[in-house]
């Protein structure tokens, strides 16, 4: 419930024109931005469908297809390559983590949770300084450590799914408020922004 709240203010924010420069970052109309994070919402609450020992809602799917499909098809060579090195770090980062957690007993840092989803998506801003990298970083990377990290087990992709939405949107709000507060004039603080930003 919580991912599902968080896309519809997104989706709300992209609609009303909030956030403009992270809706140029990703070089998409508004209006489908908007759809897209409406659709991941609505959708999540049709039931979930089981295949084996393998679950996951049509929205959670569509989150991790639609940031991966981005990935793709959107941007620079060079851009995709630098995201996809992010966020296998940040993937293997994140998995490593709950997997030390869970040896020494801790509940908590043990499995994927809110808490590490804020800071996946603090890294994935700081390294790409974009909004819409930052939000694949972020998304695919709580999609990998979700994956590796019930391997063996009964497979549900719901799980990384309010910790992904969480990441993304950490790393797509810290993105524009940073970019609202860069001085119209260039100055130290603007140089050390753009430069080696992630621009398509």
């Amino acid at each position: 419930m919580t991912g599902s709240i968080i896309m519809i203010i997104l989706a709300l924010m992209a609609l009303i024109g909030i956030g403009s420069p992270a809706i140029k970052d990703f070089r998409l109309p508004s209006v489908v931005i908007a759809v897209l994070f409406g659709l991941i919402a609505g959708l999540n609450f049709i039931p979930t469908i089981y295949i084996g020992e393998f679950s996951f809602s049509v929205g959670t799917a569509l989150l991790f297809l639609s940031a991966f499909l981005i990935w793709i098809f959107k941007g620079k060579i060079k851009n995709r390559l630098i995201c996809l090195l992010v966020t296998v770090a940040l993937g293997g980062a994140l998995y490593g983590a709950i997997r030390l957690a869970s040896f020494y007993g801790n509940g908590l840092w043990g499995k994927i949770n809110p808490y590490y989803a804020l800071i996946v998506g603090a890294i994935a801003f700081v390294a790409t300084r974009n909004a819409k990298y930052g939000f694949i970083s972020a998304v695919l990377s709580v999609g990998i450590a979700t994956v590796l990290s019930q391997i063996g087990l009964v497979f549900a992709l719901d799980e990384g799914f309010t910790p992904a939405v969480i990441a993304g949107a950490t790393a797509i709000v810290l993105y524009c408020v940073v970019a609202k507060l860069m001085p119209s004039r260039p100055n130290k603080a603007t140089y050390y922004f753009e430069t080696g930003r992630m621009l398509d």
